[in-house]
């Protein structure tokens, strides 16, 4: 039985009770089952098509490569659902022809399976039961690619929507119930994920949008201003689900210009650059940039973040896991140089087994 991914239009994350029964107490709405409530095993990408995983102790990982011999690293990891509603773990990449791998078992070291997508992928996500990979985006190749398992992907042309150009799309995701994914300083929508429309543009040359997620019924967007408004730096821009015209103005989350991914759950979000990190609360259009110290993060080089709701997890290079379980108030170094095939590798993207949005 496939778990609820949300009950009158309210996202599994943020119900609380269904007609007067609190979430806990609930086994199934109209047939599909009260999802689980954090993670039970995690999963990474890595430098040279490295792959690690572990249980709900963060400090033991298994790793292992995919290919052997292979410089490229792994840019994205996500966890889904294949077409019979089984987990799915996806990598994203830019080796042609196998930019996209998948597997149902992220344990299994021989278990994968590649697609060509002809073009790099820098971002997968999973949501009502339909996957979404982003990536470079040329006159020849486009950006953005579906499938209903994982296993199947297809192109969909996006090259005649409006303001649509060849610049790379970084992010994509979901809310349970629509599709965003950010072109520059422009936001796309899709119910569907086949059929894409200009959701918003910020008119601003100056921004790029680098990464987006949802939590407690907002869209949250990581924007990297080059020049101009505030000056150039790391933003954060936030809207409620039912208007993605009105969107709040950018708060500087400090930092610096080289960040590029955060996670969001249960109404918060973090943002990691470096060995720093910024905690933002978010309701809609209310966007609150929680007091930042600088270098919080136990390691440097922070590359991406992932959360099961309750549990933050942080890769780095040199092989570094960072944790934290309290929002960020504190972390643990729970590795100290991960190797992978007997060498420590630099590890670029970090996921759980649980269904976003959290």
């Amino acid at each position: 039985m496939a778990d609820y991914e949300a009950v009158n239009g309210v996202t599994a994350a943020n119900i609380e009770k269904v007609n007067g029964v609190a979430k806990a107490s609930v086994q199934a709405v109209n047939g599909a089952t009260t999802p689980s409530s954090g993670a039970t095993q995690w999963g990474l990408s890595a430098a040279d098509a490295g792959v690690g995983y572990c249980g709900t102790d963060l400090t033991s990982w298994t790793t292992y490569e995919t290919k052997a011999s292979e410089s490229d690293d792994y840019r994205t990891i996500a966890y889904g659902k294949d077409g019979s509603g089984s987990g799915l773990w996806v990598v994203g990449w830019s080796q042609n022809p196998q930019e996209i791998m998948y597997s149902s078992d992220i344990t299994n070291t021989s278990g994968w399976s590649n697609v060509n997508t002809a073009g790099g992928i820098h971002d997968v996500c999973w949501g009502n039961d339909v996957w979404i990979a982003v990536g470079n985006n040329t006159s020849s190749r486009k950006a953005v690619y579906r499938s209903t398992d994982g296993a199947t992907w297809s192109e969909v042309d996006i090259s005649g929507v409006t303001g649509v150009n060849t610049a790379t799309i970084y992010t994509v995701g979901n809310s349970g119930s629509k599709w965003l994914l950010a072109q520059q300083d422009r936001l796309y929508s899709s119910s569907d994920g086949s059929s894409w429309s200009l959701a918003h543009d910020f008119n601003d040359s100056a921004t790029t949008i680098y990464d987006l997620k949802y939590t407690n019924n907002t869209w949250i967007l990581l924007v990297i201003r080059t020049s101009g408004g505030a000056g150039s730096g790391a933003y954060v821009r936030t809207a409620a689900a039912s208007d993605l015209t009105d969107w709040s103005a950018e708060q500087d989350i400090n930092i610096g210009t080289s960040a590029r991914r955060f996670a969001a759950g249960n109404g918060k979000a973090i943002f990691i650059n470096a060995n720093n990190h910024q905690l933002v609360t978010v309701s809609g259009k209310t966007c609150t940039v929680e007091s930042y110290t600088s270098g919080q993060l136990p390691s440097s080089s922070s590359r991406d973040i992932a959360t099961d709701g309750s549990t933050w997890v942080v890769v780095h290079d040199s092989g570094d896991i960072s944790t934290s379980t309290d929002n960020g108030s504190n972390w643990t170094l729970s590795v100290d140089g991960l190797q992978i095939d007997g060498s420590v590798h630099n590890l670029d993207s970090v996921a759980a087994n649980v269904y976003l949005p959290v």
